[in-house]
């Protein structure tokens, strides 16, 4: 991580802090996460899944021209195309995630509304429906004092977004096995007999017309998946503490402590 600014809600905070303190022991940038769904039949559906960071921060800068002043509470995952989860998120957005940083002793759940950026060649592509500009703020550095005398920008309303920029960055920064693992075939379907279809780097792939096709597939079937929280649970196990935030109807947040 990169650290918080006072921009940040204190929930996020907290989250980076146990974050930074899980990596001195597994070095991890972030932690795998379980992600419950609702599947076709109504019934919940969960799997591990490993979240590429929250929008600004990291690799994942909101543009070309954006150097690290921006950061936001936008989480963000991703998954193939053709996953049992993408039409799960499609029948049903709301989502939950959990995370347990065995170290640290802290239990962290994330619940919120998910929205899917397709690829642009992708069939099911359509236009992102969340509007992130009143989820991005300008960090400390450089945009503190602006944002105080600004209301525009402390808000974000004038940040320009470029998720295809986003998501580029978010699959650029996968290890060479997990690019080639977009491009096979559907996952959950019968393995096929056939080796070529399922690469372990594409740029080892010695035929330059095949190498192309299984490089546009892989992109063609990476979805990344931006998760809008509006309620988050921490619980801290060595301290005995449990704290729940939630998001007001505007981007202020209320907490209670609670019985862990």
């Amino acid at each position: 991580m990169n650290g918080t600014c006072s921009g940040d809600p204190e929930w996020k905070r907290a989250f980076v802090a146990y974050l930074d303190k899980e990596r001195e022991t597994t070095g991890e940038r972030f932690p795998a996460m379980a992600l419950s769904t609702v599947d076709l039949d109504g019934r919940p559906a969960v799997r591990m899944v490993s979240p590429r960071g929250f929008v600004g921060d990291g690799f994942l800068r909101i543009s070309k021209e954006d150097k690290g002043q921006w950061t936001s509470d936008v989480l963000t995952i991703c998954t193939h195309a053709k996953s049992n989860k993408v039409q799960e998120l499609v029948n049903t957005n709301d989502v939950q995630l959990v995370a347990y940083l065995a170290h640290t002793g802290v239990q962290i759940r994330i619940g919120g509304c998910a929205s899917l950026l397709f690829h642009p060649d992708n069939p099911n592509y359509s236009t992102l429906s969340l509007d992130m500009r009143q989820r991005v703020w300008p960090r400390n550095d450089g945009g503190e004092m602006k944002a105080k005398s600004d209301p525009t920008v402390a808000s974000g309303c004038d940040v320009q977004l470029d998720v295809e920029h986003i998501r580029e960055q978010a699959y650029l920064h996968h290890a060479p096995v997990l690019q080639a693992w977009y491009s096979w075939p559907a996952p959950g379907k019968a393995r096929s007999a056939d080796p070529s279809l399922y690469p372990t780097e594409i740029p080892k792939i010695e035929d330059k017309a095949e190498m192309a096709k299984y490089e546009a597939n892989a992109r063609r079937n990476y979805v990344l998946i931006f998760i809008d929280v509006n309620k988050v649970d921490i619980v801290d196990l060595k301290q005995f503490t449990r704290k729940i935030y939630t998001r007001r109807g505007d981007t202020s947040w209320s907490m209670v402590d609670v019985n862990p």
